[in-house]
């Protein structure tokens, strides 16, 4: 009797652990697992539970460190509390159901088994990633920036153009439009956003143009951008400022 409670109590037990094996390499748990690392910034962790693994383990101390910022900022927003709600799987691709803490509808997370294994990703974007490899985090990084950069130059203009309208065509230093409230605090030593901004005025002010030209070239941005009131204009001119001849800017599709 005594050995059939041990042998009852062993498959229980080996029971057990196959099902939490099994929850542990479910879709949800990746997914899970993903948020989870970001928001505690154990990014490299975070990230080999998807697709983007292989830009993540190619990265050296040093540029992960200069990725950190961007990191921090973009995933500081996930909620302490996820709680799974559904997953559904057809083959290797799956899809998770997650509620938010705060959040009025579940997000939905895409993944794909990967040798057996569950990553936060969709089939399309593997490809992209394995071409540009460690560079892909760079890359990512400075198309974001480089649209950032357009829409803040648009909001100098735009800023500029009610000045001028309220003060019988006259425009403003920078410093003036940071004060009404027309362009962000953030701008007051000319550098956001990965860019450094510069606004020009002619000597009756009744003209203007602004600049914004990478920090660091090919790593917070490849295009320098023009603008003034007939529009953006950019070049990929190593970090040099665009100028009113530059090609006018085309917005990305």
């Amino acid at each position: 009797m005594r050995r059939f409670a041990i042998l009852t109590l062993a498959l229980m037990m080996l029971t057990s652990a196959a099902l939490a094996q099994k929850a542990n390499g479910s879709p949800t748990a990746a997914a899970i697992n993903f948020y989870r690392a970001l928001k505690e910034k154990r990014y490299v962790e975070g990230f080999r539970h998807s697709i983007y693994r292989d830009a993540i383990e190619g990265l050296s101390p040093a540029e992960l460190k200069e990725l950190e910022p961007d990191f921090a900022s973009t995933f500081s927003a996930i909620p302490d509390k996820i709680e799974p709600k559904g997953e559904q799987i057809t083959g290797d691709p799956a899809t998770v159901f997650l509620q938010f803490d705060g959040v009025g509808e579940p997000q939905v997370v895409a993944l794909i088994r990967v040798n057996g294994e569950w990553l936060v990703g969709d089939q399309e974007s593997v490809a992209v990633i394995k071409a540009q490899g460690r560079a892909y985090f760079f890359n990512t990084r400075m198309l974001v920036n480089e649209d950032e950069a357009v829409e803040m130059l648009q909001r100098m203009v735009g800023a500029e153009i009610i000045y001028s309208s309220k003060f019988q065509g006259r425009n403003a230093p920078l410093a003036e439009l940071i004060r009404l409230g027309g362009v962000p605090k953030d701008l007051e030593n000319g550098e956001s956003l990965g860019y450094r901004f510069t606004l020009t005025l002619s000597a009756d002010q009744s003209t203007f143009f602004a600049t914004a030209v990478p920090l660091a070239y090919a790593r917070t941005g490849r295009l320098s951008f023009y603008a003034d009131i007939n529009g953006v204009r950019a070049q990929d001119l190593k970090g040099q400022p665009a100028t009113a001849g530059s090609p006018v800017y085309q917005v990305k599709q």
